[in-house]
């Protein structure tokens, strides 16, 4: 029970800030030659920022002591050698998932509709009690044995 809460509680947090990117607060932000979308160097651009403004210690890690409040849960995935903080490399990686999970055409543009759509796939997630990090970054679905 008290892991469903702590997966609602960062999904709730992943999805507020989604929301204020379709929005376009967050878009705009992101968005930093005004052509209305996000491409890959301006999101890769914002990553790096948010990395550097939660690595308070300045040591080029983000460890357990940085991850705070309900999206913390999410960012452990990111940990993908399993030393208990987060490299730069590590964290870049996660945010390149993400985007591409968001760039539904693949063009390497995010538009505001494709923003949209990720928002509400997170937001649907959430409310059939799934996973909600599966809405964030799902692990890729397996190809059908074409032999069966």
């Amino acid at each position: 029970m008290r892991f469903t809460r702590i997966l609602t509680a960062a999904a709730i947090a992943a999805l507020a800030t989604a929301a204020a990117v379709a929005q376009g607060g967050g878009m705009t932000q992101a968005d930093t030659n005004g052509d209305g979308m996000i491409s890959k160097a301006e999101a890769t651009a914002q990553a790096n920022a948010r990395f550097d403004a939660m690595d308070t210690n300045k040591d080029g890690f983000l460890s357990a002591d940085e991850q705070t409040g309900p999206a913390a849960r999410l960012l452990t995935r990111a940990d993908t050698d399993g030393d208990g903080k987060i490299s730069r490399t590590e964290y870049l990686a996660q945010a390149d998932k993400r985007f591409a999970r968001i760039d539904a055409n693949g063009d390497g543009q995010i538009t505001k509709d494709e923003l949209t759509a990720w928002t509400d796939r997170a937001r649907k997630a959430v409310m059939q009690r799934r996973d909600p990090a599966d809405a964030i970054a799902p692990a890729p679905t397996p190809s059908p044995n074409p032999g069966q």
